[in-house]
This record gives C-alpha cells, structure tokens and sequence, in this order.
C-alpha cells in the first residue's frame, strides 16, 4: 500500500469512505474538505492499492494551552468496508502518528462514536486508552 498526501482528483472515493462511515455525501462534497485540510495545521493522509484509494486519515494539530507540546487529532480515519481487518487501517494510524510526531505532537487522540465496538478494540488493540469524555453541543 502506498500512503500519500490526499488530492483534489480523491474526491470521489473520500466521498464514497465518507458515506461508508455514516456522513453521506452530495458529488463531490469533499473538494472543500480536501482544500482546507492542505491549510497549515491540517492533512489528509490517503492509502492506495493499484492506484485505487482504499481509505483515509484526515489530520489537525494545535498547541495545548495547558501543557507543552502539540495535540495531534485524527479527525476521521475510514478503510473501505470489503478491505476492513487487512492492516489498512492500522498502517494509516501509523503513518498518522509518525506525520504528527514530525509536526511536534507529543500526544495524539481519536474520538469515536459510542455505537462502533470494533473501532474501540482496534484503537485499544493500537496502545490508545480511554482517558476523558467529550460532550457535545449542537449550536445549528
């Protein structure tokens, strides 16, 4: 698999992973995604088989306030759902971990929806832990 910086031509196979995830979406509703995270402080990592995108990490780094250092987050992370449980998904985490600590990360963390056991176990089985709640407030 080759893993690269994620394009504009990527669109429609970051749209059809997207949809895969549960956020379905309208032709080509990526590109403006895919156009922010080439912003400083954001990137879009993609993985390929025979030139065919078979998932994605989306990334974003920021300076903590309360302590030293950079927080990476995984904003998204989706393997295609015929090639789930191959290693995909854990080589985009790795790929994502080593592009954040290059950014001076020196903490990196997912969220998940509660209703994804599989997802939970895969970020356990990759060293993560549990270690605070998010909540959530929806303002529109």
């Amino acid at each position: 698999m080759i893993i690269r910086q994620g394009l504009l031509p990527d669109s429609p196979s970051i749209d059809m992973l997207l949809t895969q995830l549960g956020y379905p979406q309208q032709a080509d509703e990526s590109v403006e995604a895919i156009k922010s995270y080439n912003l400083e402080g954001y990137h879009l990592l993609v993985g390929e088989i025979d030139s065919v995108v078979v998932g994605f990490a989306s990334l974003h780094w920021f300076d903590m306030f309360h302590m030293r250092g950079k927080m990476g987050r995984i904003t998204a992370i989706c393997v295609v759902e015929e090639q789930r449980s191959l290693g995909i998904g854990r080589e985009l985490l790795w790929a994502a971990e080593e592009f954040l600590k290059l950014k001076g990360c020196v903490k990196v963390e997912v969220t998940t929806n509660l209703k994804r056991i599989l997802t939970h176990e895969f970020y356990l089985k990759n060293g993560y832990i549990i270690d605070s709640k998010r909540f959530i407030k929806q303002l529109l």
